[in-house]
């Protein structure tokens, strides 16, 4: 286990951004409602930036597993987040982020992940506010939002606990 003082850095880093990425997340879900259900461009645009955004604070979040004090938890908690994306024995969330970021990969036949080319890169959508269908793929907002409320709750108790063991260490 590294020490405490090297531990606090990982601390130190993954607490402004914790922040950050929650606030993006936030306003990613804000945006994608005010899309008041039109099934147009911007609405798949606000989905495809919320999947964006949930995915980056799941990386957030997953920081604390380099915390050895912590790791534990902090597995469990992504676990218990990943399970409410999990279709098929896939991660939808996953999936669709990763078809939306490397999606030249994809093209290429090169693409990693659960998704696949020939299935999953270009197939029907069905866009609502309440729920983005792409293939195989089905996300909805209000279920996505409850399990970042509760990846967010893990993620201060988890944080909570690492700042007791950090103090009892210095002092």
């Amino acid at each position: 286990m590294a020490n405490a003082t090297e531990q606090s850095v990982i601390w130190d880093y993954y607490k402004p951004r914790h922040t950050h990425s929650w606030n993006m997340l936030q306003i990613a879900a804000q945006h994608l409602v005010k899309t008041a259900d039109l099934i147009d461009f911007e609405t798949e645009y606000a989905w495809e930036n919320l999947i964006i955004r949930l995915a980056l604070y799941r990386n957030v979040v997953k920081t604390l597993t380099r915390l050895s004090v912590v790791e534990r938890e902090a597995i469990q908690a992504l676990d218990r987040f990943d399970s409410a994306f999990t279709q098929n024995g896939k991660n939808a969330l996953i999936a669709l982020r990763n078809m939306f970021e490397h999606f030249d990969d994809y093209a290429a036949g090169l693409g990693r992940g659960p998704a696949e080319r020939d299935v999953d890169l270009d197939p029907w959508r069905l866009i609502g506010v309440e729920e983005y269908s792409r293939g195989q793929f089905k996300i909805q907002l209000v279920s996505s939002m409850e399990a970042a409320n509760n990846l967010r709750s893990d993620s201060k108790d988890i944080s909570d606990k690492f700042i007791h063991w950090y103090k009892k260490e210095t002092q």
